[in-house]
């Protein structure tokens, strides 16, 4: 049980991460040196980066919502056999 908490706790990393592109993207369009065009290019691929990152972490969560889903039926087979003995 302990590895899959260590594992599933990248929340407040996930919650940085959209904090710092959301920061990233308002300076680069309040300070860009670039024309409209080249601006809004950049901020498409960047945006699809972070598209791909929130994914990959969605992917995860999942993974750890089924990895304690599995680990509460197991020991709710447990208590059911040790109330079954009783």
């Amino acid at each position: 049980m302990e590895k899959t908490q260590t594992n599933c706790r990248t929340g407040s990393g996930a919650l940085m991460f959209l904090t710092g592109m959301g920061a990233g993207i308002a300076a680069a369009v309040l300070l860009a040196p670039r024309s409209g065009v080249a601006t809004r290019r950049i901020l498409g691929r960047k945006l699809e980066v972070g598209e791909d990152w929130v994914k990959e972490r969605a992917l995860d969560a999942q993974d750890c919502v089924r990895s304690y889903a599995e680990d509460i039926g197991d020991r709710m087979k447990e208590v059911a056999e040790a109330v079954g003995r009783s």
